[in-house]
């Protein structure tokens, strides 16, 4: 009797524990240029398209960075779901958490970061006050365009002759 109650515990323990912790997900990522999109796109522009990915995470500093994370089961319409982003200084410190409902339809949430400084990020996913997600990715500052490099040489070369007379 002993013997079958303790296994009644234990499986019921096991049971509780998967059905919490069980919950996991997939991170999606794309880059938007908003200076380039009207006042009304911005306000009402969803993302159809999203890289599926937790590899390599480097994104450029002048760009809007939205994230999906793609639950592996519908998570509780009502379950408190946080996202929260750290920058790396000299350890991760919080700057930015928001709360989140799920998209029933999809199963997944969405948001966005804007003008994030050229750095390392820490950004958690929580599920009814437990940690069951992380990623961390970078942000650097972008590439200068031909155009841009082209100008910035004609500047320096006009600034040396200046300085010589």
């Amino acid at each position: 009797m002993k013997i079958r109650f303790f296994y009644f515990i234990i499986f019921y323990c096991i049971l509780f524990l998967s059905s919490c912790l069980g919950m996991t997900g997939e991170f999606g990522w794309a880059v938007l240029d908003e200076s380039k999109l009207g006042s009304l796109e911005k306000k009402f522009g969803n993302v159809q398209e999203f890289t599926l990915t937790r590899e390599k995470l480097v994104f450029p500093s002048d760009k809007t960075l939205v994230y999906l994370y793609k639950f592996s089961k519908m998570p509780n319409p009502e379950a408190e779901i946080y996202v929260s982003l750290s920058r790396f200084q000299v350890g991760f410190n919080e700057i930015e958490v928001k709360r989140k409902r799920p998209d029933t339809s999809t199963s997944s949430i969405t948001g966005s970061f804007q003008e994030l400084v050229p750095g390392k990020y820490l950004m958690k996913i929580s599920y009814e006050g437990d940690v069951i997600d992380n990623v961390e990715f970078k942000v650097i500052e972008p590439e200068p365009q031909e155009e841009e490099k082209e100008q910035t040489a004609d500047d320096i070369e006009k600034y040396t002759k200046a300085k010589k007379n």
